[in-house]
């Protein structure tokens, strides 16, 4: 795809994005010899995706989406606001998230990584392969949540116009491409990234071996996601396919199975989400939202010191984008709570993700004492009271959608969450967009519509499936197509 890369400020992510790859990419040693021409070509450019993705995870895109399903809330009445507020199209909030469409498809992101698989692949490195197929997958099945059909089959075809495919359609190839990884790292074929691996081997102390084993892993749980993204079209299959894929997920709770980001406290390395409170000058603006900081306090949740700082009364509240609160309630982050520290590692996909995964899938398939199972073993980690018998399979599987709400802070994933179980139960923000639902998905960039005569204008893009992603047809979700 061709791309007008000449943009000032694309966005706010990219721009503090680009300062971390290049950090990144001088400030880690190269395990193998840089005289191998396909070595010393594959380490830096792998390093430069994983940098690239750690941006796509962290930043515009998924402040938009913690506003949406009001986990953050924001004030001072400029772009942070606006967003939460649904003010956003294919010319605003900062070039209409070009800057993610970007980390999606350009450096760093979709060309990059196939170029990865490609040096692996001639180096005979499926270790390195099924790795970079993981990060594939990741990449692109977050981007179809947020824009639904995307281009992605013909993107190196050489074709100036790759068509958008179908969002199911894409969801099915992410399956089978996470199946040959798991295929490849079971082939014991290659000594994979080494310490360039930021995930799992930054110190480069792991055995390739352990390292094989978390990444197979990971792609269990992603398979499991995807899944759980079908399943309120296609019912039980999905369910049960969601759940003999997580058996296989991540199953270390202490975290370091997780697929988490690297960051370190170099001041271009950092903490998308610090990086943001205290350089881009937008910092005072995101605060707590109160749908979630209501619900953990209501059970003394041990999480929200690590979520929000203390407000002005001692105690922990959000802001709510429909009523006028006490500002004296509202938690901040401006004293970078551990989850907004510079070197925190932020969880994309985790050990408490693949728990809940087999809980809703239990409890949505009837076997409510496997759900209970599940969800306990996450309670307990927090730590919080186990969930006793005797809820219905409905209840249970709200309660264990709530509890995901609260583990996935700060993680795109909850936007899908919301859209595919309207849980939590939030009122949509009163706006003069037009917008009577909590929006469904993104527009697509007006940069990328210019270059791309398959991307439908905004008018159409409105009016397809209610603007909203195929298969989210719960009630809450209803229908935008405005006029």
């Amino acid at each position: 795809m061709r791309r007008n890369t000449d943009v000032a400020l694309v966005s706010l992510g990219l721009l503090l994005g680009t300062t971390g790859c290049d950090a990144f990419l001088t400030g880690n040693k190269l395990s193998e010899n840089p005289n191998l021409p396909t070595a010393a070509a594959i380490q830096p450019l792998f390093v430069g995706v994983q940098a690239g993705q750690f941006t796509f995870q962290e930043a515009t895109a998924a402040m938009m989406t913690c506003e949406w399903v009001q986990a953050c809330g924001a004030a001072n009445g400029r772009f942070v606001q606006q967003a939460g507020q649904y003010v956003f199209g294919e010319t605003s909030n900062i070039a209409a998230n070009f800057g993610d469409w970007l980390q999606v498809y350009g450096g760093g992101g979709l060309v990059d990584i196939r170029r990865v698989k490609a040096l692996a692949r001639a180096a005979g490195d499926s270790t390195w392969v099924g790795i970079a197929k993981v990060w594939e997958a990741l990449t692109i099945g977050t981007a179809s949540d947020l824009w639904g059909d995307i281009p992605y089959s013909q993107v190196d075809t050489n074709t100036t116009n790759p068509p958008l495919d179908d969002r199911f359609a894409i969801l099915g190839s992410l399956q089978t491409s996470l199946s040959e990884a798991i295929t490849e790292l079971a082939s014991g074929l290659g000594a994979g990234p080494g310490n360039v691996d930021l995930i799992f081997n930054p110190g480069g102390d792991q055995s390739v071996a352990t390292l094989r084993a978390k990444w197979t892993r990971v792609a269990y749980t992603l398979k499991a996601r995807f899944y759980m993204h079908t399943a309120e079209s296609l019912g039980v299959p999905a369910y049960t396919a969601a759940i003999a894929a997580a058996l296989n997920g991540i199953g270390d709770p202490t975290g370091q199975g997780d697929l988490r980001s690297f960051h370190t406290k170099v001041t271009a390395e950092r903490n998308m989400w610090s990086q943001f409170q205290v350089s881009s000058g937008f910092g005072t603006d995101l605060e707590a939202g109160k749908a979630l900081a209501d619900y953990m306090n209501a059970r003394n949740d041990p999480r929200r010191a690590a979520y929000f700082c203390l407000n002005a009364l001692g105690g922990y509240g959000g802001d709510d984008f429909n009523v006028v609160v006490n500002p004296d309630s509202i938690s901040n982050f401006a004293c970078l709570p551990p989850r907004f520290a510079a070197d925190a590692r932020i969880p994309y996909v985790s050990w408490a993700e693949n728990e809940l995964i087999l809980a809703e899938a239990y409890a949505a398939t009837g076997d409510t004492a496997s759900a209970r199972v599940h969800l306990n073993n996450e309670l307990a980690t927090v730590p919080l009271p186990a969930v006793a018998s005797g809820l219905s399979a409905a209840a249970l599987r709200d309660t264990v959608m709530m509890e995901k709400y609260v583990a996935l802070f700060q993680n795109i994933e909850t936007i899908d969450d919301y859209r595919r179980t309207c849980v939590p139960a939030i009122t949509p923000v009163s706006n003069g967009q037009g917008f009577t639902h909590v929006p469904g998905r993104l527009y697509y960039p007006q940069a990328e519509r210019n270059t791309n005569t398959n991307i439908p204008d905004p008018s159409v893009q409105l009016a397809t499936h209610g603007f909203r992603n195929k298969g989210d047809v719960h009630a809450c979700q209803g229908s935008d197509a405005l006029p």
